[in-house]
């Protein structure tokens, strides 16, 4: 059987941490295909990537990856929970036979028991149970239960999504074998300068100096093309616009999207008013009942008016692929779409074409704070990187 290794991943930026993952699965799976199923230009904190997916796509096919799928928003940028399940229902659906994924000090076996736990459905009523007695979040309610058990939660960014990973895994039955590859370097959220930096830490010395740090020798030429030709966002741009937005925008309309509330819509209201720009805004968003991602992912789904969505992704789009990965494409079967340029589009039921436009929206806004100053239209006209 032919083995298909998917990475759920975001790669903003691509550092020699992601490098260093790749490696070891071809050392371990030399005959295998490397499949990245990536975020596109919305990341799971809530936030417009650095840099644009197709450069992204080719950074990764540079560094092995063989085949690069994008996770669409409004997956991208949801919550931990659905954010693994979509982009664990696309490695199925593309017959991934593994999934590589990093940790911090979680094993496959603590994984595995609290996996089990969190899919009992008398575990999980209990939950919504504290949930409405206590008026808080799930996150909350379900750390609160497992605390009562005597049961510790994994607290690491990487080692949550990998329990999602696992969970969504055992709770589909998907004959998909993962493995964990432990974080190296730096801490997710460290942004300190070291060897192996966190891709916070990256951004934050590039917005400061305008320098990558901690990529891979083989992707030097690729960041500076990218450093000079100034293709990033204008992150100050793109916060000054998402706070005026929040500021015109009324209240019922920011608590009414997907996953916000009266409380979050009034907290993002509220910060807007009292705050003079976009860098105070978003520097003051914060909350003891809500985590700034979850505020930030209300603010861009009150945008782009997301207010529900099918759970399980029935499309991706394709950022890049050599042939090794070309090959893979040939043998998707039905119920399951590849769109590779934007006529394909037409393949699509209405709710798929629906998502579809968010993206496409994604992407026109995304492009209207490069840097490099680029008409959004351009958008339009991307096409995937082809080895």
């Amino acid at each position: 059987m032919e083995k298909i290794v998917g990475i759920i991943c975001e790669y903003n930026p691509f550092h020699k941490g992601h490098k260093l993952q790749i490696d070891k699965i071809r050392l371990e799976h030399s005959d295998a295909t490397i499949v990245a199923i990536m975020s596109g230009n919305v990341v799971q904190r809530g936030e417009l990537a650095l840099i644009d997916k197709y450069k992204r796509a080719e950074i990764a096919l540079q560094c092995g990856a063989d085949l690069v799928l994008e996770l669409p928003y409004p997956y991208s940028g949801s919550t931990a929970e659905l954010f693994a399940e979509a982009g664990v229902e696309i490695a199925h659906k593309i017959g991934c036979t593994h999934l590589y994924f990093g940790t911090e000090k979680s094993t496959i076996s603590e994984l595995e028991a609290i996996s089990d736990t969190l899919l009992n459905n008398q575990n999980q009523d209990k939950i919504k149970g504290i949930m409405r007695t206590e008026g808080i979040g799930y996150i909350q309610a379900r750390d609160s239960y497992f605390s009562s058990m005597g049961i510790s939660l994994p607290k690491g960014s990487n080692d949550m999504l990998a329990l999602e990973y696992v969970k969504a895994i055992k709770g589909k039955k998907y004959d998909i074998e993962y493995c964990t590859i432990k974080r190296q370097g730096a801490d997710y959220n460290d942004t300190e300068l070291a060897e192996i930096m966190s891709a916070s830490a990256i951004r934050k010395f590039f917005n400061q100096n305008g320098q990558f740090y901690s990529i891979p020798n083989e992707t030097i030429e690729i960041y500076e093309d990218i450093r000079r030709g100034k293709e990033v966002i204008d992150q100050a741009a793109a916060e000054e616009f998402l706070f005026r937005y929040c500021l015109m925008t009324e209240r019922a309309r920011l608590s009414g999207a997907f996953d916000s509330c009266d409380e979050i819509g009034a907290l993002i209201k509220e910060k807007a008013l009292a705050s003079i720009n976009g860098c105070e805004f978003f520097e003051g968003l914060s909350s003891k009942s809500y985590t700034t991602s979850r505020i930030k992912r209300a603010i861009l789904y009150s945008l782009f008016d997301v207010k529900h969505f099918n759970r399980t992704p029935t499309f991706s789009i394709l950022l890049g692929a050599n042939k090794r990965g070309r090959d893979v494409l040939n043998h998707i079967g039905e119920g399951f779409t590849i769109l590779t340029k934007l006529v394909d589009s037409k393949k699509l039921n209405k709710d798929e074409r629906d998502l579809f436009d968010i993206t496409l929206r994604v992407d026109t806004l995304h492009m209207s704070f490069i840097k490099k100053g680029i008409a959004p239209s351009s958008a339009y006209d991307k096409k995937p990187i082809i080895r």
